[in-house]
């Protein structure tokens, strides 16, 4: 019965020290969506979340806006603007960024259009790089999305 004990102690204290909060690394994502209409960059906005590994982070940034609903005079709201959702992993020196881009945009009462892309992209720390590219098709404007990786621990 102690060797059982014994080893249960001794694995449950591998497992614990396998996943202390200290070991895990923790970088500062700087992304960058930038708007370009006929190759020429009309704006750009700048986000940032700090994540440990293998920890996703959110950003939304946007607004509520009525629609027209199904009825005459009904009206439906939904949130349109900029979902940004990323997560990594380490993989030598490098990281494999997880992200989930979601544009949408309302126009009028009737219209909404909404862009997403996701997946992954290596990147190395301190080096921008290309995350998400979509086109808009109806006005074809394109959103580049770009980021940066910091190590912070």
């Amino acid at each position: 019965m102690k060797k059982i004990i014994g080893l249960v102690l001794l694995v449950s204290s591998v497992a614990f020290a396998q996943a202390r909060p200290e070991d895990a690394h923790v970088y500062r994502l700087d992304f960058t969506v930038a708007e370009n209409n006929g190759g020429k960059t009309t704006s750009s906005s700048s986000y940032t979340l700090n994540l440990e590994e293998h920890r996703s982070g959110e950003i939304k940034v946007g607004t509520n806006v009525a629609l027209a609903g199904p009825a005459p005079g009904a009206t439906m709201r939904a949130d349109v603007g900029l979902v940004l959702r990323a997560s990594f992993t380490s993989v030598g020196d490098e990281l494999l960024v997880e992200d989930d881009v979601e544009i949408s945009a309302a126009e009028g009462a009737q219209t909404f259009r909404k862009m997403s892309s996701k997946g992954n992209a290596l990147i190395a720390p301190g080096k921008p790089a290309l995350v998400a590219s979509v086109e808009d098709p109806v006005d074809r404007k394109r959103y580049q999305v770009t980021v940066r990786a910091t190590r912070l621990r």
